[in-house]
């Protein structure tokens, strides 16, 4: 059975690192080994993150500055992870995390700050008050992706998740690559030095997983 959620944030982030948790746990790590990861300019990291969600939450609240300067905001805020994934792309699963931001990146970009959202997925979704939301332009950190014109539409947020997944969303293919990346860093961070198992880990130069 689903749980639907109709959600101000993406939880993507969130959700990448519980999994990745679980499934390392699974595997022999262990939340010691995880203490000992070591990741470049952390606080970068967390001053971009807290600079996205409290400017979703203010757009969604329609502030007027937030709303009026939106593209200027992510661009700034992308910058942030942007910078802290360079600085971090000895982890081959940072790479999967670049790819995905840097995708939701141009789709925002291109639709002046806002991501386009499929509202036929919200609806399938059963995400019924974001669809009339969307519809009425008052979710003013998305467009829908039937406004958009050109291929920025394929990298909005149009993939529901399966019927497997207990909780519903729509997603965008960044937000699975960043989901992915995030997991599998969590999952090798929590593995490396004392999992009698192997980590799994994404080699980008095969284009494979090992």
């Amino acid at each position: 059975m689903k749980i639907t959620k109709e959600r101000k944030f993406d939880a993507v982030v969130l959700e990448g690192l519980i999994l990745g948790l679980i499934f390392g746990k699974l595997r022999g790590g262990t939340l010691r080994n995880l203490g000992r990861f070591s990741l470049k300019l952390p606080m970068i990291l967390i001053i971009g993150f807290l600079g996205y969600l409290a400017t979703s939450l203010m757009a969604f609240f329609g502030n007027d500055f937030v709303v009026g300067n939106l593209l200027y905001l992510k661009i700034g805020i992308y910058l942030m992870l942007f910078i802290v994934l360079f600085f971090n792309l000895q982890y081959r699963s940072v790479w999967l995390i670049l790819f995905g931001t840097l995708s939701n990146f141009t789709a925002v970009v291109l639709n002046d700050g806002r991501m386009p959202l499929d509202p036929r997925a919200l609806q399938q979704a059963g995400m019924v008050s974001m669809e009339t939301s969307l519809r009425a332009g008052t979710l003013h950190s998305y467009v829908s992706i039937e406004a958009v014109e050109g291929f920025s539409a394929n990298l909005g947020k149009f993939l529901t998740t399966p019927d497997f997944y207990p909780f519903s969303q729509v997603l965008s293919p960044g937000d699975v690559f960043i989901a992915l990346g995030i997991f599998f860093l969590i999952h090798r961070a929590m593995t490396k030095a004392t999992s009698r198992f192997r980590s799994v880990d994404f080699d980008y130069r095969q284009g494979r997983f090992q």
